[in-house]
């Protein structure tokens, strides 16, 4: 097994990528996307230098999210710690994704404001990453207080990035099945909704 092949080894390199959700004003969320390499070994690049062991990419992203459609209405984006100091030439990109809706399509939108020479392939991959806690952030917000049940399955607005998101939330997965479930015993107890 796999995990038994590196018990007993130690690290050459690893890639963090930490994500935060914070509440704001108007049911907004400003969602913070990090993304950390660091190195363990000492290397040698492709022209022969010495690099020695430690963080080689530190890069921040931070997104103010409006629902209805979700979108990014505010970005900002550093870079404490790079290998070449023209990276942060790069960040010339992160303004553009302002007004960006999160729904599919969000990394292939991504891709071709800041992926391959346009911009940084860090900045992009931590981009694409933050969908997901754009998404999970402010769903979790949302929901901080209860909400009624929709009267039918059309009536979700999230259901446009939840919808066949995974096997769970397929269309005759578990997921669906139990809203069916409760919408159909709400309108059973309640027959005048």
């Amino acid at each position: 097994m796999l995990a038994d092949l590196i018990k007993d080894l130690s690290r050459i390199h690893t890639r963090d990528i930490r994500m935060s959700t914070f509440p704001h004003d108007n049911s907004q969320v400003i969602v913070k996307g990090e993304l950390i390499d660091t190195r363990y070994i000492r290397i040698f690049d492709i022209t022969g230098k010495v690099l020695e062991p430690g963080t080689i990419h530190h890069i921040r992203l931070f997104c103010r999210i409006t629902p209805d459609p979700l979108r990014i209405v505010e970005v900002f984006a550093d870079m404490p710690v790079i290998p070449m100091e023209e990276c942060r030439t790069t960040l010339d990109r992160v303004p553009l994704l302002t007004g960006l809706e999160i729904k599919p399509g969000f990394t292939r939108k991504v891709s071709e404001i800041m992926g391959g020479t346009r911009g940084c392939t860090h900045l992009a991959t931590l981009t694409k990453a933050m969908a997901q806690e754009i998404v999970h952030g402010w769903l979790t917000e949302k929901r901080r207080n209860p909400a009624p049940l929709p009267d039918n399955l059309e009536n979700i607005k999230e259901k446009g990035f939840l919808m066949d998101s995974c096997r769970m939330w397929k269309k005759d997965g578990p997921k669906i099945q139990a809203l069916k479930q409760a919408v159909l015993a709400r309108k059973k107890n309640n027959p005048d909704k």
